[in-house]
């Protein structure tokens, strides 16, 4: 599902009279229904839905490994598991490597 794909929203109304229409559009998106002129439903279908649902996972599996990421840099840093400069990195790099065989 594209980010940039605009939200399709409709009133409750639109259901009785523009009903497969909408279902067109929930076969490829999420549809917002609006009750009194706010938000108050989303319509898809179910392969939207688990598509919705399968990249939200994936963005907070994403987001905690960036966090997991984050700590352990910090971690190290302060553990002074730190080089300086980018021939020591270098260095350290072939160190690595050798002793890994």
């Amino acid at each position: 599902m594209s980010a940039s794909v605009a939200a399709k929203i409709y009133p409750t109304r639109a259901l009785q009279t523009n009903l497969r229409e909408i279902k067109g559009l929930a076969d490829e998106n999420l549809v917002h229904i609006t009750e009194n002129g706010s938000a108050a439903y989303v319509f898809c279908s179910e392969e939207v839905l688990q598509r919705t649902v399968d990249q939200a996972v994936e963005d907070e599996l994403y987001r905690l490994r960036l966090v997991d990421s984050v700590a352990r840099g910090e971690a190290d840093i302060a553990a002074g598991n730190v080089v300086v400069g980018i021939d020591a990195a270098f260095e350290e790099a072939d160190r690595l490597a050798a002793s890994h065989g």
